[in-house]
């Protein structure tokens, strides 16, 4: 680690500017943790950016945070900071989507023999204690720079939040962070800001309630759903994205796979010749728009950390610094290129033709900095460049060799 520090100290000494010091300075809180230390250094203000950057410089710290709240006093004890509202923040990250690729890259390393199975624990093969490695992988990227596109659009088209409010970041490990800084929402309260979270989930929508038809429990025929004006493909807010959704799902031809379509090929057929002139629902049974619809919902439900955004006290990781868990920027996206974004390449800022020797214990086939790096599948000593030599070490699975 003391290697990882001098390339931090490096970084930051040569690239200041890159610091993203948050809007309103003097009234953030902020805190690191030093490199070697378990407890976070925190209750600090600084007057102006500039200072937060030269403490930066001077410290070269293992994480950086920042408040979202403002304070009128944010070097004092919590309770007494005196609370003057917060940032509206949310946090999307890879762990919390249910991907299947997650369960497949959390490894157990013996750090004599590599990989190795586990026994209580402990190396089955030496009694080692075991390094637990949550590798990140192109598909988690992938997965939560789609649902941070999606949460922007929803925030832009169902809150009316401009995009000169709105900013959205890598986290430097394996998600992403959008912060919206207008004033209509600085003064919300905890429950105020769970109410928003429940919109972009999804919570207890009933899509009949939008003018959707579907069967209902306990029962019988159509039910009333009349009161309800059907919704259309332009509709706005949640209507309109059921809709969509749905019209997605059938001409598609992925709603197939939903009862009763999946047993019927003739309505299937039905289904996607009749939707391709324009919604209707006499075409197929309540069942399967019921079972449709709640699809759509799912797909169309934005899969934050409910936890981060209700928390008006949170701090969040600082933008423009180095993660200590990757080595990697948690790097600004500019909102138009959000989708596309490949932060694996880009945040890997400090890539260098400079060459450390390592031993590395074990690593997967990875890709960083443009760089593509084979599996090592048992222990060894190699060279790699800088970037992938933080990114093994920060991760466990590697040491500095000594000249």
């Amino acid at each position: 680690m003391e290697f990882v520090r001098r390339v931090f100290r490096k970084f930051y000494a040569e690239n200041p500017e890159v610091i993203n010091v948050p809007r309103q300075p003097d009234r953030r809180e902020y805190g690191y943790f030093p490199f070697g230390q378990s407890v976070m250094v925190r209750h600090l203000a600084f007057q102006s950016a500039d200072e937060v950057r030269d403490e930066i410089r001077r410290v070269a710290p293992l994480h950086v945070y920042r408040s979202a709240a403002y304070y009128m006093y944010p070097r004092a004890p919590m309770e007494e900071k005196s609370w003057l509202g917060a940032d509206l923040v949310f946090d999307i990250d890879a762990d919390h989507l249910g991907l299947s690729c997650v369960s497949k890259h959390a490894y157990s390393v013996c750090p004599v023999h590599g990989l190795s199975e586990k026994v209580d624990g402990k190396c089955a093969e030496c009694g080692s204690s075991m390094i637990e490695v949550d590798w990140v992988c192109e598909n988690c990227i992938r997965s939560a720079r789609a649902e941070t596109a999606k949460l922007v659009n929803v925030l832009m088209d169902d809150f009316g939040v401009p995009e000169s409010e709105l900013e959205v970041g890598f986290s430097g490990n394996r998600g992403f962070h959008v912060t919206v800084y207008s004033e209509a929402f600085k003064l919300l309260d905890s429950m105020s800001r769970r109410e928003i979270v429940s919109y972009l989930l999804g919570e207890g929508l009933q899509p009949r309630l939008h003018g959707i038809p579907g069967s209902e429990p306990g029962r019988r025929g159509r039910p009333r759903y009349e009161d309800y004006p059907e919704p259309l493909l332009d509709s706005w807010g949640w209507r309109g994205r059921i809709i969509r959704r749905m019209y997605t799902l059938i001409s598609s031809g992925a709603a197939e796979r939903l009862e009763p379509l999946s047993a019927k090929p003739d309505l299937a057929k039905k289904v996607r010749e009749v939707w391709s002139l324009e919604p209707s629902w006499s075409v197929a049974p309540l069942s399967f728009w019921s079972r449709l619809s709640s699809e759509a919902v799912s797909i169309e439900s934005v899969r934050i950390d409910p936890v981060v955004t209700t928390d008006i006290h949170r701090l969040m990781r600082m933008s423009g610094t180095l993660n200590g868990k990757t080595g990697l920027l948690a790097a600004l996206i500019p909102l138009d290129e959000v989708e596309g974004a490949d932060p694996l390449r880009d945040a890997a800022v400090l890539k260098s033709s400079y060459m450390v020797k390592l031993r590395v214990v074990y690593a997967p086939a990875f890709s960083l900095g443009g760089d593509s790096f084979d599996e090592v599948a048992e222990p060894r000593e190699l060279e790699l460049p800088l970037h992938a030599a933080v990114y093994l070490i920060l991760r466990g699975l590697a040491d500095p060799v000594k000249p």
